[in-house]
């Protein structure tokens, strides 16, 4: 028998196949009655539980993101902090020349090196140089180089920020399960290999026709998302007749 149901692409992306399944969830939400279908109950009750998995897989992700981008900006500090030491140090002026030595003595039992250590030992560094240079003897020479203080400043604030997103991604991932990557094979599975085998059964039998037809429609709409992955910009690329791959 032709098949009429297409299956959903592999290629779809982790934010896409975790779309498409909310689709058809809230679709078969829509129809209560399919709820009697005792096959499809539990067909669907695996889809929502790998949907609501991915869904958290990916927010995770996007929290590791953040805090790649929170490190990156504590980082720029400490390289900024570090050059604008090693400028005052060559300055022709004795006075600035003199505070800036004493403010790089501190500075180089750390050093820029630092950015390269462990989230948990950079942060443990950070706090401790910024300690050290909070001492009251070296308040007057901090003050007497501009910008030295801003830096400082800047550095304690991308500091708090990094350690604000770690503990959020702490926290999240305390409840971590499987990678994105491997739900998604999972979910592309139930719904290629259960779900719509089963609906086009049922199709050909003349039962539950809106709600395939609605399904139908939204595995075309994520298939066709899938195909324009490296599409030129304005190239026409054909959705795959044969929807996923293994």
């Amino acid at each position: 028998m032709e098949e009429t149901l297409k299956k959903l692409s592999s290629k779809l992306r982790t934010t896409e196949i975790d779309s498409a399944s909310e689709a058809v969830i809230r679709l078969y939400k829509e129809f209560g009655e399919l709820e009697k279908d005792a096959f499809l109950k539990i067909a669907m009750a695996e889809i929502e539980g790998l949907s609501a998995q991915i869904t958290n897989a990916i927010m995770q992700n996007r929290i590791l993101s953040k805090l790649d981008d929170a490190d990156s900006v504590r980082d720029k500090a400490v390289k900024e902090l570090g050059t604008l030491l090693d400028g005052y140090a060559v300055i022709p002026v004795e006075e600035k020349r003199s505070a800036a030595r004493n403010l790089q003595a501190v500075f180089a039992k750390y050093g820029k090196g630092i950015v390269n250590k462990s989230y948990a030992s950079e942060s443990s560094l950070i706090e401790s140089m910024l300690g050290d240079f909070g001492a009251p003897e070296l308040s007057a020479d901090i003050e007497s180089l501009e910008g030295v203080a801003t830096c400082l400043k800047s550095l304690r604030e991308a500091e708090d920020t990094f350690k604000k997103v770690s503990d959020n991604y702490t926290t999240d991932m305390a409840g971590k399960g499987e990678s994105a990557t491997g739900i998604k094979k999972q979910l592309l599975n139930a719904i290629n290999t259960k779900l719509l085998p089963y609906l086009e059964a049922m199709e050909s039998a003349g039962f539950y026709g809106r709600f395939i037809e609605k399904v139908s429609l939204e595995v075309d709409r994520a298939n066709a998302a899938a195909a324009r992955h490296g599409a030129k910009p304005g190239e026409k690329v054909p959705v795959d007749s044969e929807g996923a791959g293994e």
